[in-house]
């Protein structure tokens, strides 16, 4: 096995951390999560052969307050770089951008959220795998 020539520089950095706590919430047993996420490439600099992505979450958005246990709210970027290979391979470099590398950087979010939730002395949160090759996405 080989490295990808697609990859993520350094670690990513969190851009974005909002969380309040219902504390007059009650459990009603199962709660259906909801999640909105939003996709951006905001910088491509093809030169130098790399590109931030962010991706932000959002859970319960647009929900009153008063029937949710949390909102929250989460963004983090990271820089990817990529190598000669992809130079005329646009749709190829597009689907490494707006799939890969927000799968990449949701597997760093997911950790995160669970400790908040356990921090704030709910049970922890651990948010689902997400397929982002069928997610819609804004540039």
């Amino acid at each position: 096995m080989k490295p990808s020539i697609f990859q993520l520089v350094d670690k990513p950095r969190v851009t974005k951390n909002i969380f309040q706590l219902n504390k007059e919430f009650n459990f009603p047993g199962e709660l259906s999560l909801e999640i909105d996420n939003n996709i951006k490439v905001i910088k491509m600099f093809q030169e130098d052969k790399n590109a931030i992505v962010v991706l932000n979450l959002t859970f319960f958005k647009g929900r009153i307050f008063e029937e949710i246990p949390f909102k929250l709210e989460i963004e983090i970027e990271g820089l990817f770089s990529w190598g000669d290979e992809l130079e005329n391979k646009s749709d190829r470099l597009e689907f490494l951008l707006n799939k890969n590398a927000p799968a990449i950087l949701y597997s760093y979010l997911r950790p995160m959220i669970t400790t908040i939730t356990l921090d704030a002395n709910l049970p922890p949160l651990v948010i689902p795998l997400m397929n982002f090759r069928e997610q819609n996405q804004t540039k």
